[in-house]
């Protein structure tokens, strides 16, 4: 199961309950407060003018910091650890108008990982400085644009998650540290026009330690990105107020398969973006192409619920900020809008943006027979402390020849309006609640398809504490959903502590955390429960080992007529080791291991799971194969021991080489296989098979079939044009035998802005 928290700190999928639940209880002192070992220093809000400059400063790393800017600023406190910075770092800025210029001296004892060398390409790996800013201030777009030791870049703007303008950086490792340097122009960047609204933050994280050091700073401050606690920032005059460009990206594209195939094709079509005002766009596409879709998400992991998978459809990413804003701490997955559940329309239009405190979205994708609409509105308090959302999402379809519904009706509608308060005071407390209700052709019970949802969190750096309670009822399944399980009605509870260790010590840290749900259905029948510890330790040497023990139960087939009614067991318990792990590169986030760009990650679970016990295997590892290169190799199994006597065993094979052939072109060749019979979840359960390769030559082993799959892509980027070649798609069980090329070129602003 996915188990998520909203709010404060967003945690993807960590498993928590009691004994740590009275660990971070006993840490709590007076007014709620979580209790840390930390430095309490004074506020030091920064205020930076920046310096005029003629000419562009020397962007060499290697040259006189003086040159590029007389005065710097000191990134002087570690927002993960709440002390002072224990390593030196010097911030220059300064502009000509048309540009923002930063250089970033570092000073730094530990190796430097600089394994990174394709811009916008393994993010959260090497070390990296970042610059933050805001032109709207609290009210407004974000953008941030980082850079790591050897100048690989990246960058992130609330706007769109596709933004991706072109900007400069560059790297230079030097004796005991590195320097960075950044030309960024100022029109990428969407603002009010007043000048004096601008907020800026300098960042820096240390992968070896977690180190996260900023520049302007709060004791009241978790998050090193949060706009209360950045300085203010004049001096950004001739572009601030320069008016947003539309944006035409036109592509086509041609594929070629066999004639048996029938894939050979060429096509044409475009999307778009015009500005309504300085902080929003109207933008959409017509005849839309989703081929190159290079993420290969399959896996075998044992699950009784429906996997989720992450959009990466350009369209649908552009506003995905927007939507399912709710809080939900230790949750199930519960979303409003999954936009993986809607087919790829013929044409989508939306708009977006910003206005003042609201924020707000709505889109609308036509396709044949069928159209999926969803709009939001959110309003932040100016403390920031107070958020109001809404939103609603809509599926109408009526099967055409060739089409499906795919709810299993021939004509569908569902509209599903939910509405979320929640408060957080950005340090230490988070509390909220949300209602949602949903309707249509699919509802037959009006009065049980709500959801009521509520709860708070407490929590510091290095822990966390909260309780929540909800209400899901048995027809709340929006079509273009994703609900984990509904018809349920209990609590989640969940704990987390964890130890930082300096000096001599051999041990970064050590975790432990809980996790304890309880859940009845409408006729109330205990429906889910689920119990789990979890022991994590991380030594210096970047050594990550973790021990989980717990139980899972799951009420047979999602339902039952009592008293026929049996909780299935679904636990996976064992131990996980991975060498060459990551560090925190988040405050105030859990879990707090970040991730490395050659980790090699051992795990064995078992356990009960339904008809039979279950033993799980995950083996991978990533090496650096040349300067530019990576190779990574996976195989995991599942063989489950039915009490039938019969044996299901199933494999994933995976092998992928990357090469970074320059910082805007990389080439990427996949091969993957799925083989055996996936592990039956309930008693009753026929057994599914995903391969095309039969097994009746293991023994004892449930003949099934088996699938193969080999892509590779080449994508070039470069300021209005992007280039892709490819075969397959990795996104897909099985090859998509064809060849494609794709050219897109940006008329107007660059992608994303």
């Amino acid at each position: 199961m996915r188990v998520e928290f909203r709010g404060a700190a967003t945690w993807p999928l960590l498993r928590c309950a009691l004994i740590a639940f009275a660990v971070a209880c006993a840490t709590l002192t007076g007014g709620g407060r979580i209790a840390v070992a930390a430095v309490e220093s004074p506020s030091t809000i920064g205020s930076l003018v920046l310096v005029p400059v003629a000419a562009a400063p020397p962007l060499d790393p290697a040259g006189d910091a003086t040159l590029f800017a007389p005065e710097h600023v000191s990134l002087g406190w570690d927002v993960q650890h709440e002390r002072a910075s224990s390593e030196v770092t010097t911030a220059r800025l300064a502009t000509d108008g048309k540009f923002i210029y930063a250089r970033f001296d570092s000073e730094q004892r530990e190796t430097l990982l600089q394994s990174q060398h394709s811009n916008n390409v393994g993010d959260g790996t090497d070390d990296e400085v970042s610059l933050d800013l805001w032109p709207s201030g609290n009210k407004g777009f974000s953008y941030q644009f980082s850079a790591t030791s050897n100048g690989t870049h990246y960058q992130y703007s609330s706007e769109n998650t596709a933004y991706e303008p072109t900007w400069e950086s560059l790297g230079k490792a030097r004796d005991h540290g590195y320097t960075v340097t950044m030309k960024i122009p100022v029109d990428v960047m969407r603002g009010t026009g007043n000048t004096a609204d601008w907020k800026v933050q300098f960042e820096r994280v240390v992968r070896a330690t977690g180190e996260h050091q900023i520049w302007s700073y709060s004791p009241a401050q978790s998050n090193a990105s949060d706009v209360t606690f950045a300085g203010s920032l004049a001096g950004v005059v001739a572009a601030a107020g320069a008016k947003a460009k539309p944006r035409v990206g036109v592509y086509g594209l041609a594929e070629a398969g066999s004639k048996r195939s029938g894939l050979s094709t060429s096509r044409v079509g475009s999307d778009f973006s015009i500005p309504i005002t300085p902080s929003a766009s109207f933008f959409g596409t017509v005849h839309p192409d989703f081929s190159n879709v290079e993420v290969d998400q399959q896996t075998i992991s044992p699950t009784a619920f429906q996997r989720f998978y992450t959009e990466v459809r350009p369209f649908f990413t552009q506003a995905d900020n927007y939507f399912d804003n709710f809080d939900c701490d230790a949750c199930p997955s519960i979303g409003n809008l999954y936009t993986p559940n809607i087919p790829a329309p013929h044409d989508a239009f939306a708009a977006a943006g910003h206005q003042g405190r609201l924020q707000f979205a709505a889109f609308d994708a036509l396709g044949t027979g069928r159209s999926d609409a969803a709009e939001s509105l959110g309003y932040t308090t100016p403390d920031n402390h107070w958020r109001y959302f809404m939103e609603r999402v809509s599926a109408n379809c009526t099967e055409q020849p060739g089409t499906s519904c795919q709810f299993g009706d021939a004509t569908v509608h569902d509209d599903v309006f939910a509405n979320g308060l929640s408060y957080n005071d950005g340090k230490h407390v988070d509390a909220y609640f949300d209602y949602g209700s949903d309707s249509g052709s699919t509802v037959l019970v009006p009065n049980r398809a709500q959801r009521y949802d509520t709860g708070t969190f407490l929590y510091g750096t290095t822990s966390g504490v909260a309780f929540s309670t909800r209400k899901i009822g048995e027809f709340y399944d929006p079509a273009d959903g994703f609900i984990q399980h509904p018809d349920i009605a209990g609590y989640g509870l969940y704990g987390v502590k964890f130890w930082t260790f300096s000096g001599n010590s051999k041990i970064n840290s050590i975790g432990v955390s809980s996790f304890i749900d309880r859940y009845r259905n409408h006729l109330g029948t205990l429906d889910q429960s689920d119990t789990s510890y979890v022991l994590d330790v991380l030594t210096k040497s970047r050594i990550d080992v973790n021990v989980s023990v717990g139980s899972n139960y799951l009420l047979q087939n999602f339902s039952c007529t009592p008293p026929s009614c049996v909780l299935a067991s679904i636990s996976q318990n064992g131990v996980g080791a991975t060498y060459h792990a990551g560090t925190s590169n988040a405050p105030g986030n859990f879990p707090y291991h970040g991730s490395s760009s050659t980790p090699t990650t051992v795990t064995f679970n078992t356990g009960r799971f339904g008809p039979g016990r279950l033993d799980s295997w995950t083996r991978g590892t990533t090496m650096i194969a040349g300067a530019r290169g990576t190779i990574s190799l996976e195989a995991d199994d599942t063989r489950q021991y039915l009490d039938s006597g019969r044996t299901n065993v199933q494999w994933l094979e995976r092998l992928g080489y990357t090469l970074a052939a320059s910082s805007n072109a990389t080439f990427s060749l996949g091969v993957r296989r799925i083989i055996g019979t996936p592990p039956d979840v309930f008693a009753a359960a026929p057994v599914s098979c995903t391969t095309v390769v039969t097994l009746s030559q293991l023994k004892g082993v449930a003949p099934c079939t088996g699938a193969w799959n080999l892509s590779f892509a080449f994508h070039h980027r470069s300021p209005h044009d992007d280039l892709y070649f490819g075969y397959g798609d990795a996104s897909q069980l099985s090859t998509t035998p064809s060849f494609i090329f794709k050219l897109i070129h940006y008329i107007g602003a660059e992608k994303g802005t």
